[in-house]
Parts: structure tokens; C-alpha cells; sequence
């Protein structure tokens, strides 16, 4: 369980929304860039993450929607 949760970690990393987001937050840090261009970028990469979560939940691979009691997985 820990070394799934470890590799799953590992693989959000490695996305590139957060990438661009540990960039612009550096560069913030550093003062290249200005707080309204760093708050473009978050919102950016939040809205990104959530439209790839709707788009998942949409289109299943397997072809079958979930049901109420699954998607809030209860018995």
C-alpha cells in the first residue's frame, strides 16, 4: 500500500501541470515574474487537473458508467 501510494506521488511529480507550476512558483520566488502572471498559472494548472478528472469520469475506458452508490463508494 505505502510503495503504491509512493509510485503514484512519484507519477504526480512528474506531470507536467505540476512542473509548470513548481516553475512559475520559483520564479515567483525570484521575482521574474509578477503575482497576477503566477495566479494565471495556478489557476491555470488547477483548471486543468479538474477538467482531466471530469473528462476521466465521462469517458471510462471500460464502457460502463458507475453507479451512485459506487462513485461515493459505499457497500
Amino acid at each position: 500500500m505505502i510503495s503504491w501510494r509512493a509510485q503514484r506521488l512519484v507519477e504526480k511529480m512528474l506531470s507536467i501541470k505540476f512542473v509548470i507550476f513548481i516553475v512559475a512558483t520559483v520564479l515567483r520566488c525570484v521575482g521574474v515574474i509578477g503575482n497576477a502572471e503566477w495566479l494565471t498559472v495556478a489557476m491555470a494548472v488547477i483548471a486543468g487537473r479538474e477538467a482531466q478528472k471530469v473528462l476521466g469520469d465521462r469517458f471510462q475506458l471500460s464502457g460502463r458508467k458507475k453507479n451512485d452508490e459506487e462513485s461515493f463508494g459505499s457497500d
